[in-house]
């Protein structure tokens, strides 16, 4: 965990960031020469082995003063190794049957969701610890939190967070490091009466506990007739999310996940657990909210605003077209310069687009396996405003697609409205336990509408092999753009204000 000194009156101590004032770096530059003529340095934290890593008595006490939390993990692939004294085909079966489970992955302290896993349910592949941390601590409160962070900053070993593990760049896990596990810290508070929610726009405020998913979230809001903004995948997380910027189906009517934040409750890297508002400590309020996971502080709550019951209507859709053909490409451009005008009608969701569904997910007529698909999602009560909205889109994609070589078809399906937060708690997690590898790009109204060759260019040079697959979220906005953010702004990535698409490449490697 890194962290950096924002204001002089909060006393943080950087744990993988060392931060000089103007004399002390003055003196590392006259000591340079002696630095680099000096002996390598094979490490920059303690590991195990080296004399500065801590005694088994030092572990012992922190385990104590965790009441037996402290957990040194075996890799859950070591299972399958043959070659293993934990080989057992019984328990390597339920593994694998649960290897792509993002639950499962969520449940176990030790593993990562995606890449660079380096023990596999597999014996043909290597297996060693070398990609897990020592030892994590299993928190289920803020004390918990407090102990594994404090003898992270006594003994100077790396510290990292883990949630749920939902992290494209494997950051949930590390080797020779503790961890905090803070999956098992639950529990999600409306407060009706909080002043601050109406204060920003909202009704009633709503407190959750670091471990809580997504699933969770929307289960209470749901029954309170209420909606929050989150992630569209259940077992995502709340810390990991809210600290990236937090995008949802409903940004582009709400904003972002971290324009609702009122509070946050955080452990900073000496271990003293602080409340983070407008008022107390708003320089990390400020660098929480969008300045990435893991960094400035181990979260062990967050209060956002709550707000009212959202019916909306659900139109999936697909257009087909032949493989890999000009047509494609024509389509796929098409359907990016009409993203502006949909959103500013109110239409969000997720879409996907690959030149060859035979790869990607299977459809074997060459006549459509070319294809954009998704789901948007629109208020509404009635099928009326969903129709009134898509149903000129789809006419002039049709008229377009005359001058086309290949013919385009066109289907959509509307579900009855449905509120947003029941919806949101049908919603499984998503497939996990393979190696993919995303490249994302946030693309606003001028790149979408200004040059329509210089687009088609550039999604067409997106695609270098059958199984890449455009993924884009239609979730920014005017309600990116216009959200009202608690203390005046945030740490987000400022490009999203602009934003009318987050457009991701996927590309999964290997799969078990």
């Amino acid at each position: 965990m890194g962290c950096q000194q924002l204001s002089r009156n909060i006393p943080y101590t950087c744990l993988t960031l060392v931060m000089f004032n103007l004399l002390g770096v003055f003196a590392v530059a006259l000591a340079l020469p002696e630095i680099i003529l000096g002996a390598p340095q094979p490490y920059c934290k303690p590991i195990p082995g080296s004399s500065d890593w801590p005694a088994p008595s030092e572990w012992q006490k922190l385990n104590d003063t965790l009441q037996g939390r402290l957990v040194a993990p075996v890799p859950p692939g070591e299972v399958c190794q043959t070659s293993s004294a934990s080989f057992s085909n019984e328990t390597c079966g339920y593994v694998l049957s649960q290897w792509t489970n993002s639950t499962w992955h969520a449940s176990n302290g030790f593993t990562s969701g995606y890449n660079d896993v380096t023990c596999l349910p597999d014996s043909r592949a290597p297996c060693s610890a070398d990609g897990y941390p020592a030892y994590f601590v299993n928190a289920t409160e803020a004390a918990h939190v407090q102990a594994g962070v404090e003898f992270a900053h006594r003994t100077g070993i790396r510290l990292i967070v883990k949630g749920t593990g939902h992290d494209y760049q494997g950051r949930s896990a590390a080797r020779d490091a503790i961890s905090i596990y803070t999956h098992n810290m639950k529990g999600v508070q409306v407060n009706q009466e909080d002043e601050r929610a109406t204060k920003y726009g909202g009704v009633a405020s709503i407190k959750i506990a670091a471990g809580s998913v997504m699933k969770d979230i929307y289960g209470v809001a749901a029954m309170n007739n209420l909606t929050v903004v989150g992630g569209a995948d259940a077992n995502v997380g709340i810390g990991g999310w809210l600290t990236g910027g937090g995008h949802s189906p409903i940004s582009s009517k709400y904003g972002l996940g971290v324009d609702q934040v009122l509070e946050i409750e955080a452990v900073i890297a000496n271990g003293t657990l602080v409340t983070v508002n407008e008022h107390h400590n708003p320089d990390l309020f400020w660098a929480l909210r969008g300045g990435g996971g893991s960094t400035f502080a181990v979260i062990t709550s967050v209060t956002m605003l709550a707000f009212p019951s959202l019916p909306v209507i659900t139109y999936e859709f697909a257009y087909n077209t032949t493989v890999n053909s000009n047509t494609y490409w024509d389509l796929v451009t098409y359907f990016h310069t009409q993203l502006p005008n949909l959103s500013d009608h109110g239409v969000m969701g997720y879409y996907w687009a690959t030149p060859d569904a035979s790869a990607a997910i299977g459809e074997t007529d060459p006549a459509i396996q070319a294809k954009v698909f998704g789901a948007w999602f629109l208020p509404g009560d009635t099928f009326e405003d969903a129709h009134a909205t898509l149903e000129e889109f789809e006419k002039n994609l049709k008229s377009k697609s005359q001058d086309w070589e290949d013919e385009v078809r066109i289907s959509s399906l509307a579900a009855p409205p449905l509120d947003i937060s029941t919806l949101l708690s049908l919603f499984s997690g998503g497939t996990v336990g393979s190696e993919v590898r995303l490249g994302s790009w946030l693309l606003g109204r001028e790149a979408l509408t200004n040059d329509t060759e210089t687009l088609k260019t550039a999604l067409q040079k997106t695609n270098t092999i059958p199984q890449d697959i455009l993924l884009g979220h239609v979730v920014a906005g005017n309600g990116v753009k216009n959200a009202t953010i608690v203390g005046g702004s945030n740490s987000v990535l400022p490009a999203w204000r602009n934003a009318i698409t987050h457009v991701g490449k996927l590309r999964r490697n290997r799969q078990i």
